[in-house]
């Protein structure tokens, strides 16, 4: 009876949403009684994550060491997607008379001393960059030793014009070499197809560029936009005029953009206290990379205590996971990661190789309550339900990692209601925008397991 009862469940579970609400919704009749069954206890321990492979193309340069965390830094390698619309009709190569690259960031995006000098520096790429890149890559190889241009920056927001210190973005510019705007604007005039994508522009014209921090500890700061901006100019005496004449355009002609590739190198030396902690077995998640958690959820038993208390018909309302979390403390205020993704272990690399989203039955995220201290994933339902769906299941059903994630998300209009909006995720990848820590109390975290079952008298 048993049995039947799970077949009977199986069937009539599309009858609930994946929340708890609608409990029992289709059960007829009397004698129907809810079971919320929290008795379950999770397992997990601490894993080496060297290197994480996200897909975004903000940037993050600079350094910083936090006690507590460790040492942190990224530079970056980077191809250009060219505009093809240089403008030969009323220019030439000798015309260009500034090139440079411009690094936009909000203001605020940045973790350390705003006013700190930080030097950077800029190399060319002489070798085309490989694919496959993640975190961990190294540079050298890829690039001459002979650099494009340095330059010393900090974040401040004291300095410039009243406008400019209330601007909600700020750009640091970087001065380059006046051959290679020529050189760059030469081989379109040449050749205006080695301009068709990014891809064609790095094998032809140019491979990309190297950004590495060469000067100071104290900072990082994330970049929304990087681009070089060519500025051309000519000076020309009008038909009939005494006077000369000005001819000024200026464009961000080349950007970073999802289309080409764009890698954070990123080197994480753990804190030796943080070390000891993951080494006696404590759940600690870091990020970028660092530490992920693995653990066993107790499917099997949740799968087992059911099926032996269901004699008749049963309806599964609800399955959810609370993970209390516990900060750790450090010299610079690191906080728990925004998101953790729960992924079972053996599709953990495919989900981001692919590019995937939570699809709810496999893959999940959560986010972060400082409120609460905790990770709420509390639509397991439809994962439960295919598992009582199968005849066998092996550790490879029920064996997760939590991997720190951001979820980014963008707005769609609601169909049937006028002028409405929902925020739907658009991307999910490993969070690499700075330092992010947190010990995960799996010890303490809550299963619920939530069921309506109608008895016949």
């Amino acid at each position: 009876m048993a049995a039947l009862a799970a077949i009977a469940a199986v069937g009539t579970f599309t009858a609930c949403d994946d929340t708890a609400s609608n409990i029992g919704a289709s059960l007829t009749g009397q004698n129907v009684e809810i079971i919320i069954d929290s008795a379950y206890t999770v397992h997990g321990k601490p894993v080496p994550v060297p290197y994480v492979s996200p897909r975004i193309t903000d940037q993050i340069i600079g350094r910083v060491d936090i006690p507590g965390y460790g040492t942190l830094s990224s530079d970056v390698v980077a191809q250009f997607l060219p505009s093809t619309e240089l403008d030969t009709a009323q220019f030439t190569a000798a015309n260009v008379d500034s090139i440079s690259i411009l690094l936009q960031y909000n203001r605020g995006a940045f973790l350390g001393d705003s006013v700190a000098p930080m030097g950077l520096t800029v190399y060319p790429l002489d070798k085309q960059l490989p694919s496959d890149l993640n975190s961990a890559f190294n540079p050298e190889g890829y690039y001459s030793e002979t650099p494009l241009a340095t330059k010393i920056y900090n974040t401040s927001t004291f300095y410039g014009t009243a406008t400019e210190q209330a601007a909600t973005t700020r750009t640091i510019r970087v001065k380059l070499p006046l051959s290679l705007g020529r050189d760059l604007f030469n081989k379109f005039v040449e050749n205006p197809s080695s301009y068709a994508d990014g891809k064609v522009f790095a094998r032809d014209v140019f491979p990309g560029i190297y950004m590495a921090n060469s000067f100071g500890n104290g900072r990082l700061t994330t970049l929304s936009i990087c681009g070089m901006t060519m500025n051309l100019r000519k000076i020309y005496t009008p038909e009939g005029e005494e006077e000369p004449d000005t001819i000024d355009a200026e464009h961000l002609y080349y950007l970073v953009t999802p289309e080409v590739i764009n890698n954070n190198n990123i080197t994480y030396k753990m804190d030796e206290g943080l070390k000891a902690k993951i080494a006696e077995g404590r759940n600690i998640v870091t990020a970028p990379a660092g530490s992920e958690v693995e653990f066993t959820f107790p499917t099997q038993e949740i799968i087992s205590k059911y099926k032996a208390s269901t004699a008749n018909l049963a309806v599964i309302n609800g399955l959810s996971l609370e993970i209390p979390v516990d900060t750790i403390e450090n010299g610079f205020g690191v906080a728990p990661p925004p998101y953790l993704l729960l992924v079972l272990k053996k599709d953990r690399d495919e989900f981001f190789a692919k590019n995937k989203l939570a699809d709810n039955v496999t893959s999940f995220y959560a986010s972060y309550s400082s409120a609460n201290r905790k990770y709420s994933f509390l639509s397991l339902r439809s994962y439960i339900t295919e598992m009582l769906s199968r005849e066998e299941i092996t550790a490879d059903d029920y064996t997760f990692s939590l991997v720190p994630v951001q979820v980014t998300f963008e707005s769609t209009a609601n169909s049937g209601y006028y002028g409405t909006t929902s925020q739907v995720e658009s991307e999910i990848y490993p969070y690499v925008a700075g330092p992010a820590m947190a010990e995960l109390l799996l010890d303490e975290a809550k299963i619920k397991f939530t069921y309506s079952l109608q008895t016949q008298k």
